[in-house]
């Protein structure tokens, strides 16, 4: 009898411990490109002129298929709800420019949960939320930062000169490191004399893999979050690419060739059946043949991409015959929330009160049992806007979204009720019967009950939301100079708050010598003594620059790949003006050597919040742009 007794004890405290390090042991990868939709992938574009992407194929094949996923239609946007599972808006992230793409530092994300519960936490790719402290991956829960900044290789804020394809300078935890053949080609190509083979998809998911390697061999649960920054432009063509793939579709199937190392290495390595996969296929909409809009539009398309969930020890597909689809709307809000369902996360404990997340678990659309379907998920009511302007602004661009159930449980209505603009009239589409929005239920006076009582719910929800995102939009959020964290810290054109107008965004901008301007905000860590050395080109080509120069290397204009030596200014004369509030602190005006890199203004500065604006002019006086670059240090 005491035999029986042991015997059971030793199972039952057997099974609970391999229960426990089951849950522990769960590895996470979220795997999330850039600017792609249904159009991009050959499991959803059959047409003989798309983009070839077996690999991703096999995977949407033996995965669970979200196909009424939502996103944001940004870049920002998007990424701030996918690390928060909280509305972008809500987090002061509406805009992917002008520093309305700031995460603030109270705001709780994916990594930060996934850390405090004994994760190894990584980013390899796009960040896009903010490349100053504190809005860095690393001050937000990342322990590996591999990375670039801003939200496009060629965009101001990352390194001069950075494309995809060699040259490009890409942050390793902060320390730049420049991408070659031997660590950013791709591995077992064929080696072309002369010809350069690096890629910088290559480079990060290479990075990635071997991330997984090393806290496998140490037995360390890991979430990596592989962030591709393709295929944003600019679309470099990879070496390796099919001579009639254009470059955007070469991107594409670059990428799914490194997918199909991933999903390898995950087999080769026993990895595969214990970790979660989620790969949202698209940070935003994009057009596509299958639905009304584009990017940076609240119609389907720019906001509704394909989403897929893998994980065999989960009860989540991981075959042919055990994936499905899964209808029920969803948002990538809710992907935080699941994680911490399935996975028995705790949350932080800094979490602000008002910092709740919208985002709902899904996890019982996820598992095979329809019956256990949670009410709330087949009630709720989701929001998408489009805003793109310093300040938020009522109705702008706005989507209501909302399933409508039968008494079975069946989505009968998949309700989308838009507005423009305060100016302008509601939409009312019902998804189900019209996918491409072309009939507009209101635009006709229709006496029909039941589309009254939904409008009305849905314009309630919306104003109930506007009203708990939109309590904080009015306040900055500021780059914290002077801190311990950053010795210098940058402010750039590309973060300029303007009325009107967008700033000097990428670097072919730069070197074009646009004409705008705009204030930076900036939080000074203590008082003191800080310098601003304001300058017309970054620090890194300073030896073949000064102020008035042009370029001595060309750099390959955005658009059209053309090289450019870009334009020489005359400057003679720089303005800077900070102030807070009504109170001037400091305003004054030099002349500037044109020899030099730039001019240097030293300045007594209180602790706390200011915004800072500069000038350069001409001998005329005549006003010519913003320094784009503005590195401040405190002394």
């Amino acid at each position: 009898m005491k035999k029986s007794v042991y015997l059971f004890l030793w199972f039952a405290l057997t099974l609970a411990w391999s229960t426990g390090v089951y849950a522990q042991s769960t590895n996470v990868v979220v795997i999330v490109p850039d600017d792609l939709s249904y159009s991009d992938f050959s499991y959803y574009n059959r047409h003989q002129d798309a983009p070839r992407t077996p690999n991703i194929d096999r995977l949407i094949d033996e995965s669970l298929r979200l196909t009424d996923f939502h996103v944001a239609p940004t870049c920002s946007p998007s990424r701030a709800q996918l690390m928060t599972g909280r509305y972008n808006d809500a987090c002061g992230v509406w805009h992917t420019v002008m520093g309305r793409y700031f995460l603030d530092s109270t705001e709780v994300t994916m990594a930060d949960v996934f850390k405090e519960n004994g994760y190894r936490t990584a980013i390899f790719g796009k960040w896009h939320l903010g490349d100053s402290y504190p809005f860095r991956p690393q001050d937000h829960g990342f322990e590996e930062v591999v990375m670039i900044y801003g939200g496009g290789v060629d965009q101001q804020p990352n390194s001069w000169g950075s494309r995809n394809t060699m040259p490009s300078t890409v942050y390793d935890n902060g320390e730049p490191v420049v991408m070659t053949d031997a660590n950013g080609g791709m591995p077992g190509a064929k080696e072309q004399l002369g010809v350069p083979g690096a890629f910088l998809t290559n480079f990060f998911t290479t990075k990635a893999i071997d991330y997984m390697k090393i806290h496998q061999e140490k037995q360390n649960p890991f979430f990596v979050y592989l962030a591709y920054n393709v295929a944003h432009v600019p679309n470099d063509t990879p070496p390796e690419a099919r001579a009639d793939a254009s470059p955007h579709t070469a991107t594409i199937e670059n990428m799914d060739e490194n997918i199909g190392r991933l999903l390898d290495f995950l087999d080769d390595s026993g990895l595969r059946d214990n970790t979660l996969l989620v790969f949202m296929l698209g940070d935003n909409g994009m057009a596509n043949f299958m639905l009304r809009g584009d990017k940076a539009t609240s119609y389907e398309a720019g906001h509704r991409v394909p989403c897929i969930i893998r994980w065999p020890a989960g009860g989540y597909a991981g075959t042919k015959t055990t994936s499905r689809d899964i209808p029920q709307m969803i948002s990538e809000m809710d992907l935080l929330p699941t994680f911490m369902d399935v996975l028995n996360l705790k949350d932080v404990d800094s979490r602000l009160a008002r910092k709740k997340m919208d985002g709902h678990s899904v996890s019982t659309l996820l598992d095979s049992d329809p019956s256990n379907n949670d009410a709330i998920l087949g009630s709720r009511i989701l929001v998408v806007d489009n805003q793109r302007l310093d300040d938020l602004v009522k109705y702008k661009e706005a989507c209501v979204m909302r399933d409508e159930l039968d008494a079975e449980g069946r989505i009968v209505h998949k309700w989308r009720l838009m507005r423009m603009s305060a100016a302008a009239s509601w939409e009312l589409y019902d998804m189900m019967t019209d996918t491409l929005q072309k009939n507009n239920l209101l635009a006709h006076s229709v006496n029909d009950r039941h589309i009254d009582e939904v409008v009305a719910a849905l314009q309630a929800a919306y104003e109930k939301w506007w009203d708990e995102i939109s309590v904080n939009a009015e306040n900055y959020t500021c780059p914290i100079a002077g801190s311990s964290f950053e010795s210098v810290t940058c402010l750039y054109g590309h973060d300029w708050h303007m009325d009107e107008g967008l700033p000097p965004w990428n670097q072919t901008m730069i070197a074009a010598g646009m004409s705008a301007n705009g204030f930076n905000t900036v939080s000074f860590a203590q008082a003191g003594t800080y310098t601003f050395d304001l300058r017309r080109w970054p620090v890194e080509i300073e030896d073949e620059t000064t102020i008035t120069s042009g370029l001595t290397t060309p750099i390959r204009v955005t658009a059209s790949n053309a090289l450019s030596y870009g334009v020489a200014l005359p400057v003679h004369s720089a303005r800077i003006r900070i102030w807070k509030g009504d109170q001037v602190l400091f305003d004054e005006r030099t002349n500037v050597d044109p020899d030099s890199d730039g001019v240097t203004f030293s300045v007594e500065m209180p602790a706390g919040p200011a915004m800072v604006q500069t000038w350069f002019y001409d001998a005329s006086g005549k006003e010519l742009c913003g320094a784009y670059y503005n590195y401040v240090r405190k002394q």
